[in-house]
C-alpha cells in the first residue's frame, strides 16, 4: 500500500543569495545578502561580481548627494537614506554600467551620479518602505 502523504524535507538548505545576471553574462550578488555585518541601507553599497570567465571582484557603488537630493525632492520625501530603493538603484546602474562597457568599473568602484528616465519613473512609484 501507497501512502500519499506529503513529506516536509526537514534538512536545512544552505540561504543561496539571489544573483542578478546582465545580458552579458555578469552574475551580481548584494553582499548584504551574503554577511549580515553590511548594511542593506544607506547610499553606499557593496557587491560580488562575477564575468563571464567566473573571475571575481567585490564591486563598490556610491550615490552622489546630487542624485540623492533629486529623488528626495521627486518622492516628496518618502524615500529616506534608510530605504531599501537605494541598493535597487545601485544594482540597477551597476548593471546597465557592466552591460554597456563589459567590464568592471575603474577601482571597482561605481558612482551614481545622475538619475535616468527608469530612476525618476520608479523614485514617482517608490513606495515609504515599512
Amino acid at each position: 500500500m501507497i501512502d500519499n502523504k506529503a513529506f516536509r524535507n526537514t534538512s536545512v538548505e544552505p540561504h543561496r543569495p539571489i544573483e542578478f545576471l546582465t545580458e552579458n553574462g555578469f552574475g551580481i550578488i548584494r553582499l548584504s545578502d551574503i554577511d549580515k555585518s553590511i548594511p542593506a541601507v544607506g547610499t553606499t553599497h557593496e557587491f560580488l561580481v562575477r564575468d563571464p570567465h567566473e573571475y571575481e571582484l567585490h564591486i563598490t557603488v556610491q550615490i552622489s548627494s546630487d542624485a540623492i537630493a533629486e529623488v528626495g525632492w521627486r518622492s516628496r520625501g518618502r524615500i529616506s537614506n534608510e530605504s531599501s530603493y537605494w541598493i535597487s538603484l545601485a544594482e540597477r546602474h551597476l548593471a546597465t554600467y557592466l552591460w554597456e562597457n563589459d567590464d568592471y568599473p575603474p577601482d571597482a568602484k561605481l558612482e551614481v551620479e545622475d538619475l535616468n528616465l527608469d530612476d525618476i519613473d520608479l523614485t514617482r512609484r517608490w513606495d515609504r518602505d515599512m
